[in-house]
């Protein structure tokens, strides 16, 4: 069959499930005809994802968030008034969408969380199957508990999911833990989507510790904490657009623009991983039993979940700032076994997403 993705590309993560779905459906004799992304002029598309997919990449104009002037979250106020007066250029997008769906004919298409996808199926509608695939889907499921307060940012955030997802065939809600479907949300809770490369790792625990930064400007927090810490080496990655060469900062802490393979190989082999709030980069590092540190980006809704999910299923702590002391700490307390069954989880259940996309099984 073909399939025809869209990817929201704020992050590496959507990039990443895109990735390990593709390789799932390769596997089986599918083909991946077009992907279309985001055109985020805050985001570069790494290498690795261009050069991973093997299919041809459209870009067009679509909502993003806008960050604050320190460089450290989100300005959400900004952000909304932002892509509100931008409503004619996403009905332009809409236009390419539909052009791009006749060209290439898919049999399926697959949407991971990107929201013109869901706007295209309330104007044109697809004829065909329609997937929505991502972490966020989980937070309307029994199991997950969401954080206190927030009243708004949730209900923002279930109208923007349903959005994102609308008319989906099945919504796909990627999970730390296995929990029963809710066929009458249309929801499927599969494991996270963990790319081959990662699953080929084999994990080591050298003295040395892995940060990945969404927004740069957390870079000054991780900085002041080498100062005071010499001893302890800090390899960490960025994705700050103007920066395209690595930086050191002392003889402990270098940053590094984003790469695929050598995320990989410091992930592999570090003792503790330390990240903003991304799903899929926390998920790649449980599978490789790291003890982990989320720092959710300010004024992040989502993230502040993610980051609740992961210390409800015991793979990660988290906190307000880059508190390491706190991640070196817990290291020497941990338990394995929440490692252990989130990694059976993955194993054991890596195809039911595929099932349900190729259509040899529907939800009831």
């Amino acid at each position: 069959m073909k399939y025809l993705f869209f990817v929201q590309s704020d992050g590496r993560g959507h990039l990443t499930q895109a990735l390990s779905l593709a390789e799932e459906l390769r596997q089986k004799g599918h083909e991946i005809v077009a992907v279309i992304l985001n055109d985020n002029p805050t985001r570069v598309i790494p290498d690795f994802f261009k050069d991973g997919i093997k299919a041809p990449l459209y870009f067009i104009k679509s909502p993003y968030f806008l960050i604050n002037k320190d460089g450290t979250g989100i300005n959400l106020h900004k952000s909304i008034f932002f892509n509100v007066f931008r409503l004619k250029t996403y009905l332009k997008s809409l236009k390419t969408i539909d052009n791009l769906c006749h060209k290439y004919q898919p049999d399926v298409v697959i949407n991971f969380f990107e929201p013109l996808a869901g706007l295209y199926n309330i104007f044109y509608q697809f004829k065909i199957p329609f997937f929505s695939v991502g972490h966020q889907f989980f937070v309307e499921h029994p199991a997950f508990k969401k954080p206190a307060g927030h009243f708004k940012d949730y209900r923002y955030f279930v109208f923007y999911n349903h959005l994102t997802s609308y008319g989906s065939t099945a919504i796909m809600a990627l999970s730390f833990t296995a929990e029963p479907d809710c066929p009458e949300k249309k929801i499927v809770v599969c494991p996270p989507l963990i790319r081959f490369d990662v699953k080929n790792l084999t994990p080591k625990c050298d003295n040395f510790i892995l940060s990945y930064i969404l927004n740069y400007g957390c870079c000054e927090e991780i900085k002041n904490w080498a100062i005071l810490h010499p001893e302890q080496k800090v390899e960490a990655f960025w994705d700050k657009k103007d920066e395209s060469e690595t930086k050191s900062f002392g003889s402990n802490l270098v940053f590094y623009p984003i790469s695929g393979q050598r995320f990989l190989d410091l992930l592999q082999n570090c003792s503790t991983y330390i990240t903003t709030g991304g799903f899929d980069s926390i998920s790649e590092a449980a599978y490789l039993q790291k003890n982990i540190l989320m720092v959710p980006t300010k004024n992040h809704y989502e993230q502040l979940c993610n980051a609740y999910d992961a210390t409800r299923a015991k793979l990660a702590v988290f906190d307000s700032f880059f508190n390491i002391d706190l991640a070196i700490s817990e290291q020497k307390t941990r338990s394995a076994e929440p490692e252990r069954i989130f990694k059976n989880w993955v194993d054991n259940n890596s195809k039911k997403i595929v099932d349900f996309v190729t259509l040899e099984k529907s939800i009831k």
